[in-house]
C-alpha cells in the first residue's frame, strides 16, 4: 500500500510559521507578521520540529537561524508554498476571465463616452471582459429586456418603452437639425419637436 504524500498532522500553519520565521530571523517579527501571538508561532515551530523529529533552527544566538536540516527543508517548503500560491492565483485569474460585462451603447457613445467608462472600470478592482454591443435604442433595449445586456448607455425613450427598467440620468446632449437651402423649414425659427415631425 502506499504511503500518504504528506503526514496529515502537517499543517498549512507549520508551513507558515516555519517560512516567516525563517525570513524573519526571529519568533516575534513572524508573529507580527503573520497575526499570531508568539506563544502560537512557536508552538507551531515545535510541533512540526517533533514531527518530522529534526531540529529545524539553532537557537544558540540572537537571531534563529535554519541548521542544515531546516536549509534542506525550507527548499522544499518555499517551492511548495509558491506552487499553492501560483494554483491559487491561477483559479482567480481563470475567474476574471470568464467574467464578461455586456453594454450597450449607442453610436455616439461608443465612441465618445465609452472608451473613457471601460478604461475606467478596467483600472479598478473587479477587473473583467467587457462586450460592447452597439446599435439604436430599441434594438438595445430588446437586448436589455431579453437579458443580453448587464445595462445600456443610451438615449432615454418614452415612458411606455421604458415601464419595468431601471434607468437614471446620466448627461444631456445637444442635437442639431440641419436641412438643405431650400427646404421648407430653412427659413423657420425657432422649430419645435412638432414641427419636425411631419418629415
Amino acid at each position: 500500500m502506499a504511503s500518504s504524500l504528506l503526514d496529515p498532522r502537517i499543517k498549512l500553519r507549520h508551513i507558515s510559521c516555519f517560512l516567516e520565521v525563517t525570513r524573519q530571523g526571529g519568533v516575534v517579527a513572524a508573529s507580527q507578521a503573520l497575526g499570531l501571538s508568539q506563544p502560537a508561532v512557536s508552538k507551531s515551530i515545535a510541533e512540526l520540529e517533533d514531527l518530522l523529529e529534526t531540529q529545524l533552527f539553532d537557537r544558540s544566538g540572537r537571531r534563529l537561524v535554519l541548521t542544515r536540516q531546516g536549509e534542506i527543508f525550507g527548499r522544499h517548503a518555499m517551492t511548495a508554498a509558491a506552487a499553492l500560491r501560483e494554483g491559487v492565483e491561477s483559479l482567480n485569474s481563470d475567474k476574471v476571465s470568464q467574467t464578461v460585462v455586456r453594454v450597450g451603447a449607442l453610436p455616439t457613445v461608443e465612441v465618445e463616452v465609452v472608451p473613457r467608462a471601460v478604461a475606467m472600470f478596467a483600472s479598478g478592482p473587479l477587473a473583467c471582459r467587457v462586450h460592447i454591443e452597439s446599435g439604436p435604442s430599441t434594438h438595445l433595449l430588446g437586448m436589455l429586456r431579453a437579458g443580453k445586456l448587464d445595462f445600456s448607455v443610451g438615449r432615454l425613450a418614452s415612458p411606455d418603452v421604458m415601464k419595468g427598467l431601471v434607468f437614471e440620468h446620466l448627461y444631456s446632449e445637444q442635437l442639431t437639425f440641419a436641412v438643405r437651402p431650400s427646404h421648407p423649414l430653412a427659413k423657420r425659427a425657432p422649430l419645435s419637436v412638432r414641427d419636425i415631425e411631419p418629415y
